[in-house]
């Protein structure tokens, strides 16, 4: 999608809202810049242009050096000192320190942000593209920041200061500064129109090259292990060839644009050179006019030059930059908290789905999954969940969690809509232990610490006793200070699970999910493992997801489910003499897994 001047000016404010936020400091740029840019350049340009004009006219002391211009030189000197050391070195202090301000401020934003975005959102982007927009704009900040002080600033402070010196001494030069520094900028803007679509091109290309790259080596093991190489080489070598073709086009586009600004500054430069020697020769004007004329024309070029070239570029590329992190910032959350959140009265656990309607957001309206669904799970129940792919099992505990909303009905924990407290709230009260282990890239210790932060030593180690943890971290270089590597690479799928198992025993939390929990596990884990679990459920609600039929079988109920519908209900033994899918469903089994 091509930047906008919509998107541009959106991009323009959000950076302005975070930099208002430091108010101060902005003003104290806006303030020291022009300061610093009068000491460091223009007085003393007219300090020298002062000495020229005795020089020429005769006006000195022939063989006093200092006695003639001993205080110029001294101004002069303290001018470029003043500015250099103190006065330019404080505008780059206060400039500096805004950037790391704002840095800081959108990093947290993004981060927040992207906590409160549902699991749809996620499922349906690449990880290290969403990593690469949330860099691209804090670059990109860094870059509009800067460009907008030093180069497009800079710019007005050195157009203004050279026309106001050079109006009461040639008002001829200086409306030639005024009108072609004006119809220049305006030219340029127009022309870089062109460039800034093909500049969006390239970084939506790089992102998209960035989101293979992290999806290639993230899966780098599914690769190897299906000899996948070649495929997926060639599918790189595809996007990095358009990735190429979109920079070629935005060379293209730039090197004629810059012949085009070259010729132009060139002629400003030598109509104006003309003019000071014009001056000089045949209307007798004094050599330090002709200097400043030619000084400040050099300034004003140079300046010219870099808002065509670097000015411009740098806008592009920030907003080109900017645009997809922006649009995503602009993402409303489709699961909210309720704006005045009632306190969690969740003690004992007990759960009431109430006629409950759901419809996948990426299906159609034919294929709801849930309909005026009702099931209750009293306090301290264990109930088992069966029923094969697709018939809503696992959906039905992440309504639970509230990862997504429900289009109808209620969910109640305790006898409270949990549409009525916050997500945080409702989740503290739940633990959940998923189908893949999730571990983050951090220690054994602090993965089972996640479920308590606040949680001992001796407090993480029961825990991992109490899931059968304990014995194979200990066998670890680093025990439990062991890095597990993204996403536990470093661990066997049964270890993963049974970091996982740890964590949620250490939660303590009054309702338990179990979502395929023993399935990474062999037969001879699964059951030390489940007499963890049931330890583990004791007193508590527990909802549990299984193809494993063995691991459900002595739950106080069992629900079977099919496309969203409750079809049986009861004991095992129950489900078995009924003889309906349950049955069929055990008696495909082979050595506790159903055959699908």
């Amino acid at each position: 999608m091509p930047v906008t001047t919509s998107n541009a000016k959106q991009t323009m404010r959000y950076f302005w809202r975070h930099a208002w936020t430091y108010k101060w400091l902005v003003i104290g740029i806006f303030v020291m810049v022009p300061i610093s840019m009068l000491t460091l350049w223009f007085i003393p340009t007219l300090i020298v242009s002062y000495i020229l004009q005795h020089l020429s006219s005769g006006s000195y002391v022939h063989g006093h050096l200092w006695g003639s211009f001993g205080w110029p030189l001294f101004w002069y000197t303290l001018s470029s000192l003043a500015s250099g050391m103190l006065l330019w070195r404080f505008a780059v202090f206060l400039v500096w320190s805004l950037e790391i301000c704002v840095m800081r401020d959108i990093a947290r934003e993004i981060f927040d942000h992207y906590m409160t975005l549902s699991a749809n959102f996620h499922a349906n982007r690449f990880g290290g593209s969403l990593v690469s927009q949330a860099n691209k704009l804090a670059g990109a900040y860094v870059r509009f920041a800067d460009t907008t002080i030093f180069n497009f600033y800079g710019l007005l402070i050195s157009f203004g200061f050279a026309a106001a010196i050079l109006w009461p001494r040639v008002p001829v030069v200086s409306i030639l500064f005024v009108v072609f520094s004006i119809a220049f900028m305006l030219l340029s803007v127009r022309v870089h129109r062109h460039v800034r679509v093909l500049n969006a091109k390239e970084s939506s290309a790089q992102t998209k090259q960035t989101g293979y790259l992290a999806d290639a080596v993230t899966n780098v093991m599914a690769v190897k292990s299906f000899a996948g190489g070649l495929h997926e080489r060639k599918r790189f070598a595809e996007v990095t060839d358009k990735t190429a073709r979109t920079t070629y086009s935005l060379m293209g586009a730039s090197m004629k644009r810059d012949a085009f600004f070259a010729f132009n500054t060139i002629m400003l430069s030598s109509v104006c050179l003309v003019l000071a020697l014009a001056g000089v020769v045949l209307y007798g004007a004094n050599i330090g006019t002709a200097f400043l004329i030619i000084s400040y024309t050099g300034v004003i070029s140079r300046n010219l030059w870099e808002f065509s070239q670097q000015t411009l570029r740098n806008y592009n590329r920030t907003f080109g930059d900017a645009q997809e992190m922006i649009e995503i910032l602009a993402i409303q959350p489709e699961v909210k908290d309720p704006a005045h959140p009632e306190t969690a009265h969740i003690t004992k656990g007990g759960i009431e789905f109430r006629n409950m309607d759901f419809t996948h957001p990426d299906s159609r309206e034919s294929e709801t999954l849930f309909t005026d669904l009702c099931l209750t799970v009293q306090s301290g129940e264990k109930i088992g969940l069966v029923g094969p792919s697709g018939s809503g099992k696992t959906t039905l505990t992440k309504l639970l969690l509230r990862f997504s909303d429900i289009d109808g009905g209620e969910i109640l924990i305790d006898g409270q809509n949990i549409a009525h407290i916050t997500q945080d709230d409702l989740r503290r009260h739940i633990a959940y232990v998923p189908q893949e282990p999730l571990l983050f890239h951090r220690s054994i210790r602090e993965n089972i610490a996640y479920g308590n932060p606040e949680a001992s030593e001796a407090e993480i180690m029961e825990a991992a006793h109490k899931a059968y943890a304990h014995e194979f971290i200990e066998t670890l270089p680093k025990g439990y200070g062991t890095l597990v590597g993204e996403r536990g690479v470093k661990l066997s799928g049964g270890q993963r699970q049974r970091i996982v198992i740890a964590r949620a025993i250490l939660k303590n939390a009054p309702i338990l999910v179990l979502d395929e929990a023993t399935s990474a596990l062999d037969s001879e884990s699964e059951k030390v493992i489940q007499a963890a679990l049931w330890k583990l459920m004791e007193q508590r609600t527990a909802i549990v997801i299984a193809h494993r039929l063995s691991t459900i079988q002595k739950m106080d109920r069992i629900i079977v489910l099919d496309h969203g519908t409750i079809t049986e209900e009861g004991t095992h033994q129950q489900l078995l003499q009924l003889g309906g899918t349950y049955a069929k469903l055990w008696g495909h089994q082979s050595g506790g897994f159903i055959k699908e």
